[in-house]
């Protein structure tokens, strides 16, 4: 009697044991459960501010906009906005690295094995995954390109750091075109400052006109223009 009972006692020992482990995974589980839903809950608020202060800072300019305009128009209250950003310059920066972090996932290397893609055509993908992103958010365009700024300004100084990052990656990719044996023999840093100088007036055209337009087929003008220029085929070789 006394060794069932020692045996009933193991059993419903080893269950508890089963079931409290089980109860402890599935209270982990809610627990990350809940903070990624929290997690999530702050980035979106964080994004909500910060588009409602790029649009102000777009139409109204950098200085000229206050905080207490961002949080009207983000409908916050002024504590909220402190909790993710302690100045008006700070929230501006943000703006900036975001910004180039969309960037950055835009932009994937092109492949060259066999049974890839052709580069011309990997190329144009990433040149209108790259425009399709910055002319859908024509604040940001405004914002980085009419910025309204003093050039020594803090914050003029820093949408310039934002353009050389964009030359940095765009020398990158010709460096790795070159490396590869796709791009022809050049200097990456001055070619990029080109590129870059043409797809600035570009976009700058493209938000001013009042047309519409196919990102796709900017994305060929420029790459047509970047690979052969304005001068007729025939006429190079004569």
């Amino acid at each position: 009697c006394r060794l069932d009972c020692c045996r009933r006692a193991q059993q419903l020992g080893k269950s508890f044991s089963v079931v409290s482990a089980a109860k402890l995974r599935e209270g982990r589980r809610a627990v990350t459960k809940a903070e990624a839903k929290a997690e999530a809950k702050r980035d979106q608020r964080r994004r909500e501010i910060l588009d409602a202060a790029k649009g102000l800072f777009a139409e109204r300019g950098f200085h000229s906009a206050s905080i207490s305009e961002i949080i009207k128009r983000a409908g916050i209250a002024r504590g909220t906005f402190y909790l993710y950003f302690n100045s008006k310059d700070a929230v501006f920066e943000s703006i900036l690295e975001l910004a180039i972090q969309e960037l950055q996932v835009r932009i994937i290397g092109v492949d060259v094995e066999e049974g890839a893609p052709p580069p011309a055509l990997q190329l144009n993908q990433n040149v209108s995954r790259v425009l399709a992103y910055m002319l859908s958010d024509r604040a940001l365009i405004r914002l980085i390109l009419a910025h309204g700024l003093p050039p020594d300004a803090p914050m003029a100084m820093r949408v310039d750091a934002f353009f050389a990052h964009v030359e940095e990656l765009i020398a990158s990719s010709l460096s790795y075109g070159m490396s590869v044996g796709i791009v022809r023999t050049c200097n990456a840093s001055l070619t990029a400052a080109q590129i870059l100088g043409s797809v600035r007036g570009g976009m700058r055209h493209l938000i001013q006109a009042h047309e519409s337009f196919d990102v796709t087929e900017v994305a060929s003008q420029l790459i047509d223009f970047a690979l052969h220029g304005v001068i007729v085929s025939d006429l190079t070789r004569s």
